[in-house]
C-alpha cells in the first residue's frame, strides 16, 4: 500500500514531538547533574583554587545526568504516539491507530486513507508547546547553572583571599593551610580502588597502602611529621606541596606550614588507622577427626571451608605419608585434587573423595593431611587447618591414643631420620637462601639435633638385651636362644652391645649439632648418618629396651621436721615503689595541658597550636586506642573552634576530650584498697554469719 499524504504529515508531527522530548530530557538530566556538582563544590570537592577541575567535573556530571535520563526514558519503552495520547485525551486513541497503520500492510486502502485524514486534521490542531512545555526544564537548567557558577566563583575568591590576595602584607606573611587532599592507594594485590578525600580527620588504610598528600597552603615550605619520621613536602608547579608515606602502623601525620622567615603556622593533625590483612582462615569440616582404619582399601570424604578478609588465591589439600617404625621412618609428601566451589572471591569450599589405595599404605602406616589456603599478599604465610591422621592398624592391633604434632611447619615426627631429611632439604636450597637465613635455619636444626640427643641420653639409664625372634609366637620359647642369652648375660655382653652403639650415636649427634651450629652442613650430614647407623644397630629388629628409667629416689623421711625452731625467720626484702607506666604519665601530662588551656580566659593567640600539640601527644601515647583517637579528634575540633572565635564550643570540646582521656586513664589505675573494719565489727559479722548458717530450732 502506498502511504497517503496524510501519513507523511503524521510522521512529521511525531518527529517534532520526539525532538521536543529529547530536548526536555537533556535539559532535565543536565540540570540534575549540575545540582550534584553544586553539592560537591559546597562540600569542598574539587579542592578550592582549582576551577578547571570544577568545570570538568560539572561537564562530566551534566553529561552523565543526560545519559541517565535518556536511559530512563528508553527503559520505559513508550512510543511517542502513546505519550501524545496521554497528553491529549481528545485524540481518543486515533494517533496510536494511525501510527500502527504506518507499520502494517494488512488494512484496506480506503480505511487507512480515512484514518490518516482524520488524524492529520486532529494533530494539526494540537499545540506542542502546551502539550510538552520546555520552559520549566530550561528554567531548572539555568538556575542550576547559575548556582553552580556562583559557588565556584565564591570558592575561588576565598582561595585567593586565603593566599593573601586582599589581606595586606602582614597577612600574606602568615603561613597557613587552606586544604589537604589525601589519596589512599591500596597495594596492587588487593584489587581495591584508589580512594580520595579532602581534609579528613582520620585516614583508614590497609597495611602497605601508599598515602599521598597534596597540601594547598600559603607558605614557603610544608613539613610532614609522623610518629617515627619527619620529612618536608615537595613544592609542585601548581603551587601545592606533595608528599607520600606508607601506612604500616596506627599513628598520625602532622602537617605544619612555615613562612619565608621561618615562622610556623597552625599544624594540621590527621589520624591514621591501619587495617591489617589477616591470613586466610581454613578448616576441615568433614570428617574433622582422626581415623583408624582396618585396611588401606578405604575412601575418605573430605570437606574444607576457607575464607579471607580480601580474596583467596588458592586452596589445596596436602598430605604426608609416614611409613616405617623406630628410626626407619620415611616421609612422602603429596597433594590431593579437590573440587572447589567459589561462593565469592573471599569464601571458598572444597570437597574430594580420597581413595587411599593409590598411596600404597601398609599396616602400621599413616597419612597426615591438612588444608592450606593462600591469599594474594606477596610473601605471606599460607593459612593452615588443623592436621588429622588416617592410620592403618596392624593386624590385631588397637588404635593409638593420639598423634602429637609439632607446632612448626614440619609436624610429623622428631627423629634422627627427620633431622637428616631436614638437613638435606636445607642443603638443597642453600643457593636460593640468604646467608643470615641459612645460618638461622642451620642453628634451628642444631637445636632439633640436641633435642633428639637428649632423648637418647635420657634412655641411657636402661639396659639393652637381645629379644626373641619377633616373627615367632610370643608364647613359644626357643631353648637354644634362651641358653645363648643366659651365657651372654653372665658374660656381660648383652648390655654392652646396645650400650656401646647408643654411646657412639650420642657422640655423633653431638658432633652433628656442633657442625650445624656453625652452618657447616657437609660434616653435619656425615655425623648424622653415622648416628643413624648406630641407632639402627642398637634398635635392630632383635633388640628391645628392658629398662628405660632409673629407680626413683625416695624421700629421706629422717630429714623432715628437723632443725632448731628458733632459727626459722621471715626473709625480709626492701620494698620497692611501683613506677607508673609511661602511658599513665603521658595521659596525665595531657590532662594537665587541657586544664591549663581551658582555664585561660580569653584564649591566647597560640591556643590553636597548643590544641594541635595536645592532640599529637594523645596519639603518641597509643595511636591504636579508639577512645584516645576520639579525644584527639575533639582536640582538633577545639583548635578549629578557637581559630574561628567560637570560645563556648571550644571549651565544650575540651571538656569532652578531657572526660574521654580520664575514662581511658581510669582503666590503667589500680583500685583503691578497701578500708579495714575494726576488730569488734569483724567479730560481730562472724557471729552473725554463724547464726545465719546454723539457726537455732524454734519451739
Amino acid at each position: 500500500m502506498n502511504a497517503p499524504p496524510d501519513a507523511s504529515a503524521l510522521r512529521a508531527f511525531l518527529a517534532r514531538v520526539s525532538r521536543r522530548l529529547a530536548w526536555t530530557t537533556a535539559a532535565e538530566g543536565a540540570a540534575a547533574g549540575l545540582v550534584v556538582a553544586l553539592v560537591l563544590v559546597m562540600a569542598g570537592w574539587p579542592s578550592r583554587g582549582a576551577p578547571a577541575k570544577a568545570i570538568a567535573a560539572a561537564a562530566s556530571l551534566a553529561a552523565a545526568g543526560m545519559f541517565v535520563r535518556w536511559l530512563f526514558m528508553r527503559g520505559r519503552g513508550e512510543r511517542v504516539a502513546l505519550i501524545v495520547e496521554r497528553r491529549a485525551p481528545q485524540c481518543r486513541n486515533l494517533v496510536v491507530t494511525a501510527d500502527e497503520l504506518t507499520m502494517s500492510n494488512t488494512v484496506v486502502d480506503h480505511i487507512a486513507v480515512l484514518v490518516f485524514s482524520q488524524t492529520a486534521r486532529l494533530v494539526n490542531g494540537l499545540d506542542l508547546a502546551a502539550l510538552f512545555p520546555l520552559r520549566n526544564s530550561l528554567i531548572a537548567l539555568a538556575l542550576s547553572t547559575g548556582l553552580w557558577t556562583l559557588a565556584v566563583a565564591r570558592a575561588t575568591t576565598s582561595e585567593a583571599e586565603s593566599r593573601g590576595g586582599g589581606g595586606g602584607s602582614s597577612r600574606a606573611a602568615l603561613a597557613a593551610i587552606s586544604a589537604i587532599d589525601v589519596t589512599v592507594i591500596p597495594p596492587a594485590y588487593t584489587g581495591k580502588h584508589v580512594e580520595s578525600m579532602v581534609d579528613p580527620a582520620r585516614i583508614e588504610a590497609l597495611v602497605g597502602s601508599r598515602v599521598r598528600l597534596t597540601v594547598h597552603a600559603r607558605a614557603a615550605g610544608v613539613s610532614m611529621e609522623s610518629i617515627h619520621t619527619r620529612d618536608s613536602l615537595v613544592a609542585s608547579s601548581s603551587g601545592t606541596f606533595e608528599g607520600e608515606l606508607i601506612a604500616d602502623a596506627d599513628g598520625y601525620v602532622a602537617i605544619e606550614p612555615r613562612s619565608a622567615d621561618g615562622h610556623a603556622g597552625v599544624r594540621r593533625l590527621i589520624g591514621i588507622s591501619v587495617l591489617p590483612d589477616n591470613a586466610p582462615r581454613v578448616r576441615i569440616t568433614a570428617p574433622a577427626r582422626d581415623l583408624f582404619l582396618r585396611d588401606a582399601h578405604q575412601t575418605i570424604d573430605i570437606a574444607v571451608d576457607a575464607s579471607d578478609d580480601l580474596r583467596l588465591a588458592s586452596l589445596r589439600l596436602r598430605f604426608t605419608k609416614v611409613s616405617g617404625s623406630g628410626e626407619r621412618f620415611t616421609f612422602t609428601e603429596g597433594e590431593v585434587p579437590m573440587d572447589i566451589v567459589r561462593t565469592n572471591e573471599r569464601m571458598w569450599k572444597g570437597h574430594t573423595t580420597w581413595r587411599l589405595d593409590a598411596l600404597g599404605l601398609s599396616p602400621g602406616d599413616m597419612v597426615v593431611y591438612r588444608a592450606v589456603a593462600a591469599d594474594y599478599r606477596p610473601g605471606a604465610t599460607p593459612g593452615e587447618s588443623d592436621s588429622f591422621i588416617a592410620e592403618i592398624l596392624l593386624p590385631g592391633g588397637d588404635a593409638a591414643a593420639g598423634f602429637a604434632l609439632d607446632p612448626e611447619q614440619e609436624r610429623y615426627a622428631v627423629s634422627q631420620q627427620m633431622v637428616i631429611l631436614k638437613t638435606e632439604r636445607l642443603s638443597a636450597r642453600r643457593a636460593a637462601t640468604s646467608a643470615d637465613a641459612f645460618t638461622t635455619a642451620a642453628q634451628e636444626l642444631a637445636a632439633e639435633q640436641r633435642k633428639v640427643r637428649a632423648e637418647f641420653v635420657f634412655m641411657m639409664g636402661g639396659e639393652l638385651a637381645d629379644a626373641p625372634d619377633l616373627s615367632g609366637s610370643l608364647t613359644d620359647i626357643n631353648e637354644e636362644a634362651e641358653a645363648e642369652g643366659e651365657s651372654d648375660l653372665l658374660a656381660g655382653r648383652m648390655a654392652n652391645q646396645g650400650r656401646v652403639a647408643l654411646l657412639r650415636a650420642i657422640r655423633s649427634m653431638s658432633r652433628a649439632a656442633a657442625s650445624l651450629t656453625t652452618a657447616d652442613l657437609g660434616p653435619a650430614l656425615t655425623h648424622e648418618r653415622a648416628a643413624l647407623a648406630q641407632l639402627e644397630r642398637a634398635f635392630s629388629r632383635t633388640r628391645i629396651i628392658l629398662r628405660a628409667l632409673t629407680e626413683r629416689e625416695r624421700l629421706d623421711l629422717t630429714r623432715r621436721l628437723t632443725g632448731v625452731l628458733t632459727d626459722a625467720a621471715r626473709d625480709v626484702h626492701p620494698a620497692v615503689d611501683a613506677q607508673p607506666s609511661a602511658r599513665v604519665l603521658g595521659l596525665r601530662r595531657t590532662l594537665a595541658g587541657i586544664a591549663a588551656l581551658a582555664g585561660a580566659s580569653p584564649f591566647t593567640a597560640d591556643a590553636p597550636a597548643q590544641t594541635a600539640a595536645l592532640a599529637e601527644s594523645v596519639l603518641r601515647v597509643d595511636a591504636s586506642s579508639k577512645p584516645l583517637q576520639d579525644a584527639a579528634a575533639l582536640l582538633n575540633n577545639a583548635g578549629d573552634a578557637i581559630a574561628h572565635g567560637r570560645s563556648v564550643d571550644a571549651r565544650a570540646l575540651l571538656d569532652r576530650a578531657a572526660t574521654g582521656i580520664a575514662a581511658s586513664l581510669r582503666g590503667d589505675l589500680a583500685d583503691a584498697p578497701a578500708a579495714a573494719l575494726p576488730a569488734d565489727v569483724n567479730r560481730l559479722n562472724g557471729a552473725l554469719n554463724d547464726a545465719l548458717r546454723h539457726p537455732r530450732a524454734t519451739p
